[in-house]
C-alpha cells in the first residue's frame, strides 16, 4: 500500500495490506525486518524519519506507530566498552555467516499465523504450477518447447538499454 526510501537510499520500507511493515535492503529481494502487532490493521502509509533511525506507520485503525529502523539497536548513549562489544559481535556474525546454524538464526523472522499460512499456500501454488510446466515441457515436441522463465524475471515487463 505504501513505500518509502530511507534517507540514505540503502533501504526501502513498505506497509502492506497484510498488516505488516517490512524493511528491505534496496538491492535484495527479501525483507530484513518484519514489524507487526496483534491490534494493527491494514497499513496504508509508511515513512522514514530524516535521521534514518525510525519508521512511522499509519494503519486502518487510525493509529500512527513509531518503529525503530533497527529493532535490536540500543537507544541512548552507548559507552566505549559496550560499543566495542557490539562491534565485535557484529564482526563475529559476518565472519560465521556461512555456517548453516548461524544463517538459519539470521534468517528467522516471526510473522503472524495468517501470513505464514498465506506464504505456504502461495509456495504450494507456485510449486504446482512449476511441476505442471515441467510436465508439459517434458511431453511436448522439441520444436514446440518454450524456454523456462524464472519467477523473478516473470515480473519484469521491460528492460531499457
Amino acid at each position: 500500500m505504501s513505500v518509502d526510501y530511507s534517507p540514505t537510499g540503502e533501504e526501502v520500507v513498505t506497509g502492506g495490506y497484510d498488516r505488516t511493515v517490512r524493511i528491505f535492503n534496496a538491492r535484495q529481494g527479501h525483507s530484513r525486518d518484519i514489524y507487526h502487532t496483534n491490534r494493527m490493521q491494514r497499513v496504508f502509509s509508511v515513512i522514514y524519519t530524516m535521521d534514518n533511525k525510525y519508521v512511522l506507520s499509519g494503519s486502518d485503525d487510525g493509529n500512527v506507530r513509531l518503529w525503530k529502523a533497527r529493532a535490536s539497536e540500543k537507544m541512548g548513549v552507548v559507552g566505549y566498552r559496550e560499543r566495542a562489544h557490539l562491534e565485535y559481535a557484529e564482526k563475529l556474525k559476518e565472519k560465521f555467516a556461512h555456517v548453516p546454524e548461524i544463517k538459519r538464526i539470521n534468517r528467522h523472522r516471526n510473522v503472524p499465523k495468517a501470513i505464514k499460512n498465506a506464504q505456504k499456500k502461495k509456495s504450494l501454488m507456485l510449486n504446482s504450477r512449476k511441476v505442471k510446466e515441467e510436465n508439459v515441457r517434458k511431453h511436448t515436441k522439441e520444436e514446440n518447447r518454450k524456454e523456462r522463465i524464472p519467477e523473478r524475471t516473470k515480473a519484469i515487463v521491460a528492460v531499457k538499454k
